[in-house]
């Protein structure tokens, strides 16, 4: 009897032990040994990422979800100061390894770079520009449960992965001329809200051109203006949503309602203030605010559309909360299958240069192009998003003297063109051209199949 017990015992230990090899870790040993970069399996690689700045965290962290994700296999997070400095690694921005080191490749616009040596690959872009090597490393090499990647040794320089757009984002600078871009080539740093910008976005986006800005009454008003690139309409001075006769005409907001899209009004202006209700109201006096409120109120109410604004500080914590709640809005839109459409305005660079004060001009300036750099990283971990940048009239007549200072010529609108940034697909229709502002809503439409929005009798869509 004991000689049973003591054989069955034995047995038992052998089935738990030959169990316990093949059930250990997150997986089976045939899945977990399957995917493989540069001949070494995934597993074995961190991601080390440079502490520079949230870009190359986010980054770092992108591609960590996305290798969780698709192969099951969860990669360490490494900060480049906790860095051992060997074995194989992912290099997110400059490390202090040799390889990301010395990787200092040529890089202008939305140019990336990417290279490797062995089982270390550097990954290295500008600022948020880091989102498309992150995005691209991924699609390219990380492509299922099962892989064999090779990323090849020679350094190479390559552009942001483009998709067609179902995700539009208009960011409009209120009073923001083409003087007020070049604002970083005049005045320092003001390092209490400055990410370290040294020049305004739009300038690294491959699609730039200008953009006519006057209304029915002359020189525009926001009200005007804001009509303008909501509805393809121009019209007079203070008409909110409506066209030269009175009547209300389509807004964008309104017209990616019906298609079935996501939709978002965001402003640093008060809510009800003129480009806001543009895009979400009609009214015959812009100062009709408890009217604009009540249409707004009814399309947040009966079709979900995020309406948010009246930030008025110059502060760094301010500049988070707006990037927070930007990110917000675009986070709860960007599970519609149909995409979404969202129009962005930082009023205060308008404000500013009534008053002419360079200073808030400037800061305000920056915090734009701060939402810029987060919605462009948006648009790489997401290439099927168009962005467009542009003003809907210049103030303050804003020129260098023969110093080089910077000086206001008035505290009113004037009727100067205004630049346009554009990216993603179709952003190539506004290379080199000027436009009407009316011609920018009428694209957006004809983006997203609507041929005959806004006023066509003088002008046309772009590409038509």
């Amino acid at each position: 009897m004991k000689k049973i017990i003591s054989f069955t015992t034995t047995f038992v230990m052998i089935l738990l032990l030959t169990f316990s090899l093949f059930s250990c870790g997150e997986e089976p040993v045939t899945e977990k040994k399957s995917a493989f970069i540069n001949g070494e399996y995934i597993g074995s690689y961190d991601i080390v990422y440079s502490e520079e700045n949230d870009y190359e965290l986010r980054a770092a962290e992108y591609i960590q979800g996305k290798i969780k994700e698709r192969t099951g296999v969860k990669v360490d997070l490494v900060k480049a100061s906790e860095d051992g400095g060997e074995g194989a690694a992912i290099l997110v921005g400059e490390t202090a390894r040799e390889l990301s080191s010395a990787l200092d490749a040529e890089c202008a616009g939305l140019q990336f770079a990417i290279s490797a040596d062995g089982t270390e690959i550097a990954l290295e872009g500008e600022l948020f520009v880091i989102a498309a090597a992150a995005y691209y490393f991924v699609e390219t090499y990380v492509t299922g449960k099962s892989f064999s990647a090779i990323v090849p040794e020679e350094t190479a320089v390559l552009e942001p992965i483009v998709k067609e757009a179902k995700n539009h984002i208009l960011l409009i600078g209120d009073g923001m001329g083409y003087v007020h871009t070049r604002m970083f080539d005049y005045l320092a740093d003001p390092s209490e809200i400055s990410d370290g910008e040294d020049t305004f976005y739009g300038y690294m986006l491959p699609s730039q051109g200008s953009c006519r800005t006057s209304s029915l009454s002359g020189v525009t008003d926001s009200a005007a203006a804001g009509t303008a690139l909501a509805t393809g309409y121009k019209t007079y001075n203070e008409y909110i949503g409506l066209n030269k006769d009175g009547e209300s005409v389509k807004s964008l907001t309104e017209l990616a309602i019906e298609l079935g899209k996501g939709a978002a009004v965001i402003s640093t202006e008060t809510q009800t203030g003129a480009t806001p209700a543009t895009f979400s109201s009609h009214v015959v006096d812009r100062g009709s605010s408890s009217e604009i409120r009540k249409q707004q109120t009814a399309l947040i109410t009966e079709h979900g559309v995020i309406i948010d604004g009246n930030y008025s500080q110059y502060t760094s914590w301010i500049m988070k909360s707006i990037e927070g709640d930007v990110m917000e809005a675009i986070g709860k839109m960007e599970s519609d299958p149909d995409g979404f459409f969202m129009m962005y305005e930082e009023a205060h660079i308008d404000k500013a240069c009534h008053s002419n004060d360079l200073e808030r001009t400037y800061l305000s300036v920056i915090r734009f192009n701060q939402i810029i750099a987060r919605v462009m990283e948006y648009a790489f971990y997401n290439p099927e998003t168009f962005v467009l940048i542009t003003a809907d009239h210049e103030t303050g007549d804003l020129e260098p003297n023969a110093s080089g200072e910077l000086v206001y010529g008035s505290e009113e609108h004037t009727d100067k063109d205004v630049p346009v940034f554009a990216y993603g697909k179709g952003s190539e229709l506004f290379n080199g051209k000027t436009v009407e502002n009316v011609q920018i809503a009428m694209t957006f439409a004809s983006f997203w199949g609507v041929s005959d929005f806004g006023d066509q009798s003088e002008f046309a869509p772009l590409g038509k």
